[in-house]
């Protein structure tokens, strides 16, 4: 009985896999020319990489459009801003198309006892002050070594938000000017 299911299971699959190597056949085989891998990523030249100056990253960040970039739905000024503001802590994560970037625990060496952790979101393609918002955690070491949440002064997150947006500012007169920082 065991025997007969295996056929009628490799019996009903077989079909199934003659339509889909045909289907592969009837597309036809692309030739992998370095032109075709070039298309394929969306890249300028062969020697491009995702990071290089003419890569993927490079192109999103680096769009000729002051509001956006690429199509993505932040503003590229307060975006690298914020990346910029915040480097002083080790990034968890990043998603420009959410516009969140969220920092890992960081402690300074004058306070172990005591850590912070940082959440910058950028809702809009405008460089405005609403399309910042910033969220600072803080969490302190008990004597039991157990890390307890602990209150925020509320003018630390302004005081963070107030930075990202000077120097999302400068990057823009950077880029208008012509001229580097």
């Amino acid at each position: 009985m065991v025997h007969l299911k295996s056929i009628m299971y490799i019996a009903a699959g077989f079909p199934l896999m003659i339509a889909a190597s045909c289907a592969v056949l009837e597309q036809g085989v692309v030739e992998n020319t370095p032109t075709n891998k070039v298309e394929s990523r969306g890249f300028d030249s062969p020697n491009d990489s995702i990071t290089s100056e003419n890569g993927f990253i490079s192109n999103i960040l680096n769009s000729g459009n002051d509001t956006q970039a690429d199509g993505l739905p932040v503003n590229k000024f307060l975006w690298r801003a914020s990346l910029d503001t915040l480097s002083f802590l080790p990034l968890a994560s990043t998603d420009p198309f959410s516009g969140i970037i969220t920092t890992e625990w960081g402690a300074s060496p004058a306070t172990p006892d005591e850590r912070v952790r940082v959440t910058a979101r950028i809702d809009g393609k405008e460089l405005t002050a609403r399309a910042l918002s910033v969220s600072v955690f803080r969490e302190t070491l008990s004597e039991s070594g157990a890390w307890i949440s602990a209150s925020v002064n509320p003018q630390t997150s302004q005081q963070v938000k107030d930075k990202i947006l000077l120097r999302a500012r400068e990057l823009r007169v950077v880029e208008l000017d012509g001229s580097s920082l």
